[in-house]
């Protein structure tokens, strides 16, 4: 319930771009210590600080377009979703991550295998319907026309019914101590959770990705059971791989 109320709380702060604490205690009808309380978890993430008397939202780092991305590292994002098709088995449940890597998994996964995709990558949601043997769970949500991708807080109570064999899961930038970064807070619990509910979890990430840091990490590379990457992919996460045993897989090695 403290989970459910603390999402609807930033969804109203993001809504309003700031709100008094004297609202909140009346929106959602509970103590003045309460709400302190859930306005720190919520500052805690990065998502939002406190001013005087209320709370703001805290500007995202700007996303470029999706087809200003999409272009970027093309080839090398197309060899990174190649090996990855490999590794699913049929009747495999998975969860695609949003992401102009993950979304070239449909170029390569053959149609002779069955499979159960959920997802809110709205390039892999226009593509599934070719594939007779996909089964396709489609996540809710608004479309967000930056990253191509439908997300919202009813997305999170939605994925989190479901289990996965794997996720392939994509990053804003993985810092040079490891952790996974995104832009926005909705990433951060949509990617948080796709971690949780899958028995496997794959990080597909061009080189260009390493050595960046954005406003919030959703875990870190010790998480993931492997990161497929390219050749310029950084000695640092090479490294860093190494020391935490996460199988690194360099495609143009």
């Amino acid at each position: 319930m403290k989970e459910v109320r603390q999402k609807q709380m930033l969804s109203l702060i993001a809504q309003r771009g700031s709100i008094t604490m004297e609202e909140l205690q009346r929106i959602f009808g509970t103590s003045m210590n309460t709400i302190r309380s859930d306005v720190a978890k919520l500052a805690a993430t990065g998502a939002v600080e406190k001013i005087y008397g209320g709370v703001r939202i805290l500007s995202t780092q700007e996303v470029p377009l999706f087809t200003h991305r999409s272009d970027l590292h093309a080839d090398g994002k197309r060899r990174i979703a190649q090996y990855a098709q490999n590794l699913i088995q049929d009747n495999d449940t998975l969860y695609i991550d949003p992401g102009t890597t993950t979304m070239h998994l449909m170029d390569f996964l053959s149609p002779a295998k069955h499979v159960t995709i959920i997802t809110g990558n709205a390039s892999i949601l226009s593509r599934a319907p070719a594939f007779p043997n996909v089964d396709l769970i489609v996540l809710p949500g608004l479309l967000n026309r930056r990253t191509n991708s439908v997300a919202d807080v009813s997305t999170l109570e939605f994925l989190g019914r479901y289990r996965c064999a794997k996720a392939f899961l994509g990053a804003s930038g993985v810092s040079p101590t490891g952790k996974l970064n995104v832009s926005t807070y909705i990433e951060y619990e949509l990617k948080k959770l796709a971690m949780q509910q899958s028995l496997r979890t794959f990080l597909l990430a061009d080189g260009s990705k390493f050595g960046k840091e954005s406003l919030m990490a959703y875990g870190t590379i010790a998480d993931l059971e492997e990161i497929i990457t390219d050749a310029s992919c950084p000695d640092f996460a090479r490294e860093l791989c190494a020391r935490e045993g996460v199988r690194l897989t360099v495609v143009d090695e």
